[in-house]
């Protein structure tokens, strides 16, 4: 997998070649996007849709749709992943990362359309949060998942991240963004 960014730095725009030869782009968010994203969220399956929002729904409200699509791209932001096929251009996946207050953590959230899973879409995907995070000087990378959700569960660990013990229905996900695998997740 390659990642080649485009002339567009200050759009922070990428292109990424993966594995089998498939190239997507992957950039921020713009206002003119909500109905593209609202409309991947709508081609999510129920459960992905309930294991990326940690709950069950069908659409983002109006109100999340302007958040996700007029981020501060300092402390957050979305990105999108898009890939063109005969000229058309589909949205394929998205990340959400937010720095915390403390300045120390980073939180994130990452979906993948179904027809993109296992081509390694989500770990490109978590190679630039943990390159932006870093980038910003924080520390950890963290995340909430459904213990139900052992693909991302396996992902994360692949991408080194420590899993801390369910509590309740969710575990969360740390990394350690000096470089150390975390034998144990930070309490935060």
């Amino acid at each position: 997998m390659t990642i080649c960014p485009l002339l567009d730095e200050r759009h922070q725009v990428h292109a990424v070649h993966l594995p089998r030869g498939e190239t997507v782009t992957v950039r921020p968010a713009h206002p003119q996007d909500g109905e593209r994203i609202q409309a991947y969220i709508r081609t999510l399956s129920p459960e992905s849709r309930r294991n990326r929002f940690l709950g069950a729904l069908n659409e983002v409200s109006s109100k999340e749709l302007y958040v996700m699509t007029h981020a501060d791209r300092g402390s957050h932001s979305v990105l999108i992943a898009e890939n063109v096929i005969e000229g058309v251009c589909t949205m394929i996946g998205e990340l959400r990362y937010a720095v915390a207050p403390d300045r120390f953590n980073c939180e994130f959230a990452v979906s993948v359309a179904e027809a993109w899973r296992r081509k390694r879409l989500g770990t490109l995907l978590i190679r630039i949060v943990t390159s932006r995070a870093k980038a910003l000087g924080l520390r950890y990378l963290v995340g909430d998942v459904f213990r139900s959700n052992q693909a991302m569960i396996t992902l994360a660990r692949k991408s080194g991240f420590a899993v801390a013990e369910p509590i309740a229905e969710l575990v969360k996900i740390t990394k350690g963004l000096g470089g150390q695998m975390l034998t144990q997740a930070p309490l935060i």
